[in-house]
């Protein structure tokens, strides 16, 4: 039992000194649906991070986080929820340009569906 004890102290020590604290806003996307909750960054370190979510939502699965300003875009696991904070597993980086190209494209097709709508007949040219 003495062992488990050093153990779990020598974990809780270990996460403290590879924490980085920040104070980030990030944005989940998340569910069939692609469902957006808005959240707080408040720690990462190499493997993971904490959230503080903006609404009391549940949470499951793997995530989107997209970290503002940057932009950087994160795939992860949900590991653990307590209140209002939820602990996730980063899984995977995203190439953050490539995110950026793909929603420009998605914008320029919109406008090109928008232009291709007929002009109203308004007599000028």
């Amino acid at each position: 039992m003495r062992t488990g004890s050093k153990s779990a102290q020598a974990d809780a020590d270990r996460r403290s000194i590879q924490r980085e604290r920040c104070v980030l806003r990030c944005r989940i996307t998340c569910g069939p649906w692609n469902e957006v909750v808005e959240a707080i960054l408040r720690d990462v370190h190499e493997d993971g991070a904490r959230l503080r979510l903006s609404s009391r939502v549940v949470l499951t699965g793997r995530l989107r986080l997209e970290i503002q300003p940057g932009g950087a875009v994160q795939m992860a696991d949900v590991a653990w929820r307590h209140g209002d904070e939820i602990g996730v597993r980063l899984v995977e980086t995203l190439d953050e340009t490539v995110e950026r190209q793909i929603e420009a494209l998605q914008r320029a097709g919109a406008r090109m569906r928008q232009s291709r709508s007929p002009a109203p007949n308004d007599g000028s040219y």
